[in-house]
């Protein structure tokens, strides 16, 4: 099995290289399998390579100091991942696990860096690094700044939009893990906003108000400024 040419140039990450470095990528990166629940690499690990998601879903966590799991994201195929080791530290800032059946690409480390005797190559990759570590800062100062009802509707505009019917991919707990609070918690907010008709979330589709989740979202954005 191997990556093809044309889901690397799609990427946010490796779109608009040229084909021949895409094609080096290619040959030289490597198929990767994990199951359900597998480790991919732990805080402190030691970073010999990152990761494109081809097929799956990953979850990004760090350890807070009460033992707690804080989820800064989950990656989606087509996404990159523990790419900060090229720049920042040798070691992986975060942990990450497969949270379904997984397929990575993986490339080396050592490989990637000779990459950057290109020099159009080495300004496109660390633009998009800097724009991945803001989003990280802001994530986290996201987690702390507001309440679950408010992390649930920015989780969903953000994922999927705000339509009126949305087919959901991800399982309540998932998106419980996504927006930093417990399954309970999230069963009682869910049951909280279907009473209100505001939220009704049977099996894959999740129904929501979009006026009403539209309010909420405003008046974070404008509490932000």
């Amino acid at each position: 099995m191997k990556i093809s040419e044309e889901t690397l140039s799609k990427s946010l990450f490796f779109g608009g290289l040229s084909l021949d470095i895409i094609s080096l990528i290619g040959e030289k990166g490597r198929i990767e399998k994990f199951s359900r629940d597998e480790i991919i690499f732990l805080e402190g690990d030691k970073g010999e390579k990152f990761f494109f998601l081809m097929d799956g879903l990953i979850k990004i966590y760090k350890s807070a100091d009460n033992d707690r799991e804080v989820v800064l994201r989950h990656i989606r195929p087509g996404e990159m991942f523990g790419e900060v080791i090229l720049f920042e530290s040798d070691t992986y800032p975060v942990s990450s696990v497969a949270m379904r059946d997984t397929v990575l690409f993986s490339v080396s480390r050592s490989f990637f860096m000779e990459l950057f005797n290109d020099n159009n190559f080495r300004k496109f990759f660390t633009g998009n690094i800097f724009r991945k570590l803001r989003y990280l800062a802001d994530r986290v100062a996201f987690l702390n700044a507001y309440d679950v009802e408010e992390r649930f509707f920015l989780f969903v505009e953000e994922h999927y939009g705000l339509k009126p019917v949305i087919t959901i991919d991800m399982s309540k707990a998932e998106v419980a893990e996504g927006i930093g609070t417990i399954p309970e918690t999230m069963s009682r907010l869910l049951s909280r906003l279907k009473l209100k008709e505001y939220v009704t979330w049977s099996r894959d589709d999740l129904r929501i108000d979009v006026d009403y989740a539209r309010s909420v979202i405003d008046k974070m954005k404008d509490g932000a400024i």
